[in-house]
């Protein structure tokens, strides 16, 4: 669980109001918070060299139709998928993110954004290729896990990364 403090969401809410419609505006919003949170945490606790994969004027343009941010860490990719439902009951990715060779990212990330409480926390984390062999719903174009199919401790995932370094996270992407 990170804090967000109000700096951060005075700033970040600034730069959502550029989005085309309040739909998208609230979408860059959340995923605007959940980087600016994270994304520092992550370069001063795991990896220094983290960043956005993304130019923000790029990111901007992708968070008006999907969800979600991508974060490139030493020779793996991250997506960070924010959401401010209470109900963790699931990891919902945006098929672009599994489907797309060029969007494919080895772990995605359960975020959950709470503006009022002031926090940001990830709840769980899968591959690429357990989310492939989830559950695909074409009426939102999404893959989904249930929350017990996802690994809960952040720190796994660095510890897998650092004794399995050539782990297959990438399930094959059919063109």
């Amino acid at each position: 669980v990170l804090e967000i403090d109000q700096a951060t969401i005075e700033r970040v809410w600034l730069l959502s109001q550029s989005a085309s419609n309040p739909s998208s505006r609230w979408q860059n919003y959340l995923n605007q918070v959940a980087l600016a949170v994270f994304l520092p945490w992550l370069q001063a606790e795991e990896d220094a060299t983290a960043k956005a994969s993304v130019q923000q004027a790029e990111q901007a343009a992708v968070w008006e139709v999907v969800n979600g941010t991508a974060i490139a860490i030493q020779n793996a990719k991250l997506v960070l998928i924010p959401s401010e439902a209470d109900d963790l009951g699931e990891l919902r990715v945006p098929q672009e993110w599994i489907d797309l060779p060029n969007w494919a990212a080895d772990y995605y990330l359960a975020v959950q954004v709470n503006v009022d409480a002031g926090y940001v926390r990830v709840w769980g984390y899968s591959t690429h290729q357990q989310l492939k062999q989830g559950t695909f719903n074409p009426s939102d174009r999404t893959y989904s896990l249930a929350d017990d199919q996802l690994i809960g401790d952040l720190n796994a995932l660095w510890v897998a990364r650092a004794l399995c370094p050539d782990e297959v996270t990438q399930a094959a992407i059919e063109p």
